[in-house]
């Protein structure tokens, strides 16, 4: 019936309405999905996009704001950019639950971390960002979770659900500025270390202006932790 249906009306890309070299997950083809903004130049701290016109002679590449002020975690590995079209998508499936767009995203970001993850930034375990209970019966899914599930599998890396908790039901981060998102996120997790983990991953799907990975980091370290890593598969540009 499946075979029928598509015969009838074929899937078609959700950006370009293509139904032609459609990527694995049916939702966007290959050529949207090259469109994908590449962050290449980067800073090698917080991973935020330095732009095209923009050297940094220091080695390693580290941007001004994390050498006045280093963040908490330790490192943060970002593939994309959070710009068009790749927004779109994500928000596509953050806010109106199109799941199916995450198998594409998984495999994404799974190739490149294939690519780039050395044996010395290889983790403990992963810790998808936590969402409120509240929201994850609101959205039906957390969606860091959704996304780095069949990525950890792949690169045979660990998951764990239940050492990280949100214990407060904190507000949308959309719409503040950088101050009110700290405000916002601050005392708003719970880790327990009871497995002793010392090299842990934080994974969201986008890091805006890192305050929900820094106030989580921050908890993590407290409870012993060494180091914190943070993957995201899209770093957005600077903050304004």
């Amino acid at each position: 019936m499946n075979k029928l249906l598509d015969f009838i009306y074929p899937p078609r890309c959700q950006l370009c309405g293509s139904s032609q070299n459609l990527a694995d997950s049916g939702q966007i083809c290959t050529h949207c999905a090259a469109d994908f903004p590449i962050n290449n130049n980067a800073c090698q701290r917080c991973a935020e996009p330095l732009g095209v016109f923009v050297e940094v002679q220091t080695a390693p590449r580290i941007c001004g704001s994390c050498c006045k002020n280093p963040p908490i975690y330790d490192f943060c590995y970002s593939p994309f950019i959070y710009a068009q079209p790749l927004e779109w998508v994500i928000q596509q499936l953050k806010f109106s639950a199109k799941i199916n767009f995450a198998p594409l995203l998984s495999q994404l970001m799974a190739a490149r971390l294939t690519r780039d993850l050395t044996a010395e930034n290889t983790p403990d375990v992963i810790i998808p960002m936590p969402l409120h209970k509240r929201r994850i019966k609101q959205r039906g899914f957390n969606q860091s979770h959704l996304l780095i599930k069949p990525v950890a599998k792949k690169l045979n890396l660990s998951i764990d659900l239940n050492a990280g908790e949100r214990v407060r039901d904190t507000q949308h981060q959309t719409g503040k500025n950088a101050r009110q998102r700290r405000d916002n996120i601050k005392n708003a997790f719970r880790f327990n270390n009871k497995k002793n983990y010392q090299h842990v991953v934080i994974f969201d799907d986008v890091v805006t202006t890192g305050s929900s990975v820094s106030e989580l980091s921050k908890t993590l370290k407290k409870t012993g932790v060494k180091r914190v890593d943070v993957w995201c598969l899209a770093r957005a540009e600077k903050f304004k």
